[in-house]
Order: C-alpha cells, then structure tokens, then sequence
C-alpha cells in the first residue's frame, strides 16, 4: 500500500483499507482574531480587504492534536515534522546516554524487504545505530513482559468494567477519547504499552542504574504505526519536569531509509552473557506465543486457565480474519470469553453491541489496523499483509517458544527497581480523558 492510501483520509473503510489512519493535513482553519465589530446606526464603515498588521506564524504541535477533537488520531503533517530523522539527529547529538527501543513488527518488515533472517535483520538494525552513535538498542517486546504480566494483574482485580479493552493501540485510544469517551473509557485497560513500558524502563530504571538524568538522555523508538509517534506525546507519559519518557518514534520506513544511507558494515555477533540491553545486537528477539499483535488475549487465556485445577475446554471461532473468539469452557458453562478485533469495522461492531448491552467479551485484544500490528500504517508497503505474516510465523521454533531467559532477566530488573525506586510500579500505568467536542470541531470535520 503506498503513501498515499496510508493517508488519504480520517478513516477508510473498504475490503481494501480499514484503517483509523491520521489525517493528511489539520482540518481545523487556523484563524486569526478579530476585533469586534459594532453596528452603528447611521454609519457605514468599509471593509477592510488587507491587514496591514503584521502577523505571527502559526504552528500546531502534537499536544494541539491530542486536545483537538477535529480527526479522529492526528494530523499527519504534525507527526512528520515533529517525529522525523532531523529531530532524531538532533536529539543522538546532545544526549550523554541514548537508546532507540524497535518493535519486533518493525524487525519483520524490514527482514522481508531485505530477504534476511530475522536476527540478521535485528543486527543490522542494532550496528547501524551503534554506528550513530546510540549506546543501547533494545527489543520493545522486553517491556511487553510487562504489559502482559500487569494486564492480567489487572484482569483479576476486576476494576474495569466489562469488556476490558486493551489500550496499547494508539489509534484506538484516540478513537476512544474523541468519539466515545463516556463509554469507552471505563473499559480501557490502564496497563501502559510496550513503547511506554520501555520509556519508564530508560527514563527511571536505566536513569537510576547509570546515575545518568532523565532529561540528558534521549530515547528513540522504531515501530510500525504513525500513531506511535502521538503516543509518545501525550502528559501522562512526561514526569513532572517536562521531558518525555519517548523523546522521538521512527516508523519502519524512516528506518528503512537510513539502513541504505548508512550501509553498516558486516554482521558480527558477540559472545558472552546476553542480557536485555545487548540482546537485539545479538539477533535475539524476544517470542510472542498470541500472535503478532503482542498476544494480550492469548496470554490472559493462558494464565486464566493454568489457575484452573480441573479439565477445561478452549472453543475457537474465526469469525473472518480480523476477528477471533476464545471461549473457556467448564462442559456447558463459559468461564470465559476473549476476542481478537482488528480494524475501524470490527471497532465499530463492537461499539454498537456495547451500547446495546451485548459485547459478552471478558477482555478484547483491539487494534486499529486490519491484520493487526504487522499490517501498521507505518511498515513497508511493498509486502502484502500475508507475506508479512509468514516472515513472524518462521521465526516460532528460535523466537516464540522460550523466553524463559528474558523473563528471568525482567525479574532481575524489577528486583533491582523496587531497590532503586519503591514506588515504580506507579511508573507502569496510565489515564484516559475523554476530548470535548467544540462546536467547530463538529462543523469542520472532514469525513
């Protein structure tokens, strides 16, 4: 899919195209004041046709996007310009410690296009930022682990209403608070995303480890949606001096690029002790049992059912490709109940039946675009969505199936975090608001 069927329009929906993609341009006019204007009996006053006053430009930031009701996610012009390779250059220049988290989606894209081995597609991801400078290039599905093991924590507690929604997708989140705020936002799950799991990871854990100030370092990610980049911006994921926990979000396509005009060397792995900071240079991913969208539903489903001490069955139903049910079965009664939902018309569906009092899901695995995560707006378009599957679905016997080493080094890390900061558990959640409507955004919106 080319650039622009990435972003032709606020939301497409088609058998081709079922995106909540960003829009191409602000669609709310940037209007200059006015004086007021009195009419006066008797008294003709004349147009005024030019201002004569000089005017200052104005730019719209990401934090207008987030509070602006207008689009759906964001304007995509904004996310380019304040996400982008300058700012990234930028930011590598001035940090006394850096690091670029990358998403393994992004990986998979980026192995297909170059016809290389996963691993081999990591390393070279991991040598060229090394050759720029960064001092850590680290796997995001390292603060999945904790995404995953929190969400089901919060699960069992049961202080969300039902369904539970997953909140990782950034297009859904933005859908959420601009279109359906009272209703969606008491169903969200409050576990924050892998990306934001790693911001708090670097900027607290990394920042006490390395006695190094949040603010001095600078802290990149590579993944496949555009809305990534708005993510990184919102104020729940700033500490109170400001600085953000993801100071700049690449898409894999900007990767792509600076792969060719940086042309690192050979591949070369190290040997030694592998641990989650060097593990990617090494060509080691971590695994993803549920599919590649992260595996939320699959992994509350798995812990659900290990609690069970007596013999259970799992019921799978394929309604169409972007949308799967796990249903938990002790003979007759349901126990529980999961779905995968991907893309703005299963979105939508569900929204409906939430209305109406019949979304009987237990939690729902949601996504904005169609085939998940891999198929993000921000991939390399030349692959088809099938093609980009098969190159994760490869990888289950050396990457899914045992991440017994990194989940014994995640233990390690928040043993020692707990040390270094009691309260860090505070750091691994997140808040929602719905966004007021304006009049304005109502007229404006261009649908």
């Amino acid at each position: 899919m080319d650039d622009a069927a990435s972003f032709s329009g606020i939301i497409k929906i088609s058998n081709v195209s079922d995106f909540i993609a960003p829009s191409q341009m602000c669609i709310l006019p940037l209007q200059s004041k006015e004086s007021d204007s009195k009419i006066q009996v008797g008294f003709k006053s004349r147009s005024k046709v030019v201002d004569d006053q000089s005017k200052k430009k104005v730019a719209v930031t990401i934090n207008d996007c987030l509070a602006c009701s207008g689009c759906i996610t964001s304007a995509e012009t904004i996310l380019i310009k304040e996400q982008s390779k300058p700012k990234f250059l930028e930011g590598l220049a001035v940090a006394q410690l850096s690091v670029v988290t990358v998403s393994p989606q992004s990986v998979a894209s980026i192995a297909y296009k170059r016809s290389c081995q996963l691993s081999e597609a990591a390393n070279l991801i991991a040598r060229t930022f090394k050759t720029m400078g960064v001092r850590y290039i680290v796997d995001s599905s390292f603060g999945r682990l904790l995404t995953l093991s929190f969400s089901y924590d919060e699960f069992k507690k049961a202080d969300l209403h039902r369904p539970i929604f997953t909140g990782v997708c950034p297009g859904f989140v933005c859908y959420a608070e601009k279109t359906h705020g009272t209703l969606l936002i008491p169903h969200i799950s409050r576990v924050r995303s892998p990306q934001a799991m790693m911001g708090a990871l670097v900027k607290d854990y990394l920042a006490r480890k390395f006695d190094v100030k949040p603010e001095n370092i600078f802290h990149a990610s590579i993944m496949p949606c555009f809305d990534k980049k708005l993510e990184a911006a919102r104020p729940n994921f700033e500490n109170e001096s400001h600085y953000r926990e993801v100071d700049c979000v690449l898409s894999t396509e900007e990767v792509d690029a600076i792969l060719d005009e940086y042309n690192a060397t050979e591949s070369s792995f190290h040997t030694g002790k592998v641990d989650w900071l060097n593990a990617l240079e090494n060509g080691k991913l971590i695994g993803s049992e549920g599919g590649s969208s992260g595996g939320y539903a699959e992994y509350i489903v798995k812990r659900f059912v290990a609690e069970i001490k007596r013999p259970i069955e799992l019921k799978r139903t394929v309604k169409d490709k972007n949308l799967e049910i796990i249903e938990v079965m002790d003979g007759e009664t349901k126990l529980l109940a999961v779905a995968k939902c991907y893309g703005f018309r299963n979105i939508q569906n569900h929204v409906q039946k939430l209305k109406r009092c019949k979304c009987d899901y237990d939690y729902i695995e949601i996504m904005a675009c169609p085939s998940g995560c891999i198929n993000g707006g921000g991939q390399i378009r030349g692959a088809s969505i099938d093609e980009r599957k098969q190159i994760l679905d490869k990888i289950d016997s050396p990457w899914s199936n045992d991440n017994s080493e990194m989940e014994q080094e995640l233990e390690r890390v928040k043993e020692e975090w707990s040390i270094m900061n009691p309260d860090w558990t505070n750091l691994l959640y997140t808040q929602y608001r719905a966004v007021e409507k304006s009049i304005v955004d109502r007229m404006s919106a261009n649908w």
